[in-house]
């Protein structure tokens, strides 16, 4: 057997990782990040227009 020592503090090997699944949002945490995305989206929008009117 050809190991190599591993130096003190190093991982130990746990071979290949898992596939990681997409979490699904469900119930009041969907309309909190809907919520979200139309807030960033109008933060833009006010962004885009303080920009547009800075521009005389």
């Amino acid at each position: 057997m050809n190991r190599t020592p591993k130096p003190h503090g190093a991982p130990p090997d746990l071979g290949p990782p898992a596939p990681l699944r997409r979490a699904q949002p469900e119930g009041w945490v969907r309309w909190v990040f809907w919520g979200l995305r139309v807030y960033i989206v109008g933060m833009l929008v006010l962004v885009a227009i303080g920009f547009a009117r800075g521009w005389h």
